[in-house]
């Protein structure tokens, strides 16, 4: 399996879509840190482009490495290599390298701007956006995988992930809008909050936001999140939902490889 997963690792940086993903967020960081020069402005506006981008890349970019793949995953199914070995590895190769080009695109400017900063350095909150990123990445390539596995076609493959993309980040706000003004003499706040945990990427917004506290940046979700918890109680939460909404995905996917007939 580590053979498969050095591999795959090496194979994805030879894709140029891999090289141009890092050229994005490393332009984009380098942009935004020479015009703002303060930490908190540069991962407020980060923060909205990462619950946007980063899903809807990392879901075309995993649903076209698998399909692509498809002639080398049969070569290796005629080899004394078990499925969950193939599976895993790819996946794991395609979710790393994507994160390891969005870490260095975000943190190569944060190093070489840190002396030039004049507020302080805000570790911990950079910190916070790098780890959303990264988890964001391996629940959508997880489920890039899990569409990939279930759909012959290419194009019903695509349109699933498109679909999917446009639920998580822009079809669920509008939900929950609706909800809580056509609900909104009743108490919501456990139901809305119960909501929130079905949407990674309104996880992953709150995940940030509780370092930031920034109460424009809050939506009805992250606001209610705020209020119930206070920052450590919050973010153990957070960050055992989004444990959970990469294994889901990925056990399902991988269950349902075990038992394609390729």
């Amino acid at each position: 399996m580590l053979k498969l997963l050095k591999y795959e690792f090496y194979n994805m940086y030879r894709n140029k879509w891999i090289i141009f993903y890092l050229l994005f967020f490393l332009i984009l960081t380098t942009a935004l840190f020479y015009f703002a020069k303060a930490p908190v402005k540069v991962v407020s506006t980060l923060l909205q482009l990462v619950i946007l981008v980063i899903p809807l890349i990392s879901l075309i970019l995993g649903t076209i490495f698998l399909y692509d793949s498809r002639n080398f995953i049969e070569l290796l199914l005629s080899q004394p290599v078990s499925r969950k070995k193939i599976y895993l590895s790819k996946y794991l190769g395609t979710s790393i390298s994507l994160s390891v080009s969005f870490l260095l695109g975000i943190w190569i400017p944060y190093t070489f701007f840190l002396k030039q900063i004049e507020a302080p350095p805000e570790y911990f909150l950079y910190t916070a956006l790098s780890v959303s990123g990264t988890f964001l990445t391996f629940i959508f390539v997880a489920f890039a995988f899990l569409i990939a596995t279930f759909f012959e076609d290419r194009v019903k493959g695509f349109g699933a992930s498109i679909l999917l993309w446009l639920y998580m980040t822009l079809i669920y706000d509008g939900i929950i809008l609706f909800i809580i003004i056509y609900f909104r003499e009743y108490p919501l706040e456990q139901p809305v909050l119960a909501l929130s945990i079905l949407n990674p990427v309104d996880i992953a917004r709150i995940f940030v936001i509780l370092k930031l506290d920034i109460a424009a940046l809050l939506g009805y979700t992250g606001a209610i999140f705020q209020k119930f918890f206070d920052t450590k109680l919050g973010q153990i939460v957070s960050f055992s939902v989004m444990i959970l909404w990469v294994l889901v995905p990925l056990l399902l996917g991988l269950f349902k490889f075990n038992r394609k007939d390729f």
